[in-house]
């Protein structure tokens, strides 16, 4: 039975604005959005920022390594994605979490949901999750942490309350029982890994998350499988494809 459905806005709008930046953040939160996702690296004097990748090249064109620098360096050096927008952008930065935390504040329904990247954990183990704890406080109670890193999550479990999401490596049957004992939120599939029948689904407190889905009859098919979130990198256009999109923010 189909239902509706929430989107989730892919690291902002990345195919119109450059991934991850506040600016395309704050375009797709003007334009109603209610989940927002997010990646986090942390640079070398400990500040998270946003950035899929460790390396700096597809946003910047230059191999920098956020680990490798401290943040006055990562937050000076134009990040416009020249490579797709030319110097369009030339204005943007990296930003910090903490300007997105400050941007949230005025976007209270909405939820965040902040992925610790495995590069990041590789760098400063555990410490990653307390460093991103750190500035997430004044909006615990409208974020999700996520990762594909099942013990980052345990971690952050034990020491932080906060929502949890696991985002699955695949789809395995000794995942479901690991699901089962981490009791998450949230669990995100890879599209190309969600089972082909509603029943097949793993039954939990948990919401699923599908990612990424930027087609209105994908996510039509999605929603009949009982998919409630879809990630997509295309938020303002695909609301207006489909007619079973929630677009309200009171959720």
């Amino acid at each position: 039975m189909m239902g509706r459905i929430s989107m989730v806005a892919h690291r902002g709008q990345p195919r119109t604005l450059p991934e991850n930046s506040l600016q395309g953040f704050a375009y797709v939160l003007e334009a109603g959005v209610g989940y927002i996702e997010t990646d986090i690296q942390i640079t070398s004097d400990g500040i998270p920022v946003l950035s899929h990748d460790a390396n700096l090249l597809e946003l910047t064109g230059k191999q920098i390594i956020i680990a490798d620098h401290e943040y006055a360096r990562i937050s000076e050096i134009p990040a416009g994605d020249p490579e797709r927008f030319g110097d369009q952008f030339n204005d943007y930065r990296i930003a910090s979490l903490q300007q997105l935390v400050d941007l949230l504040q005025q976007y209270p329904d909405v939820t965040g949901f902040i992925e610790l990247k495995a590069a990041t954990l590789d760098n400063f183990g555990f410490k990653a999750v307390d460093l991103v704890m750190q500035q997430l406080q004044p909006i615990l109670s409208q974020v999700v942490l996520i990762s594909f890193e099942y013990e980052a999550l345990q971690y952050a479990s034990q020491n932080y309350q906060i929502e949890l999401g696991w985002v699955l490596p695949d789809w395995l049957d000794e995942y479901r029982q690991k699901a089962l004992d981490l009791d998450p939120a949230f669990l995100f599939i890879n599209r190309r890994y969600c089972p082909n029948e509603a029943a097949e689904l793993w039954h939990g407190n948990w919401q699923w998350v599908a990612y990424t889905i930027n087609d209105a009859a994908e996510i039509e098919h999605f929603a009949g499988l009982g998919i409630e979130l879809i990630e997509t990198d295309r938020y303002t256009e695909i609301i207006q494809e489909s007619d079973i999109i929630e677009v309200s923010t009171d959720f």
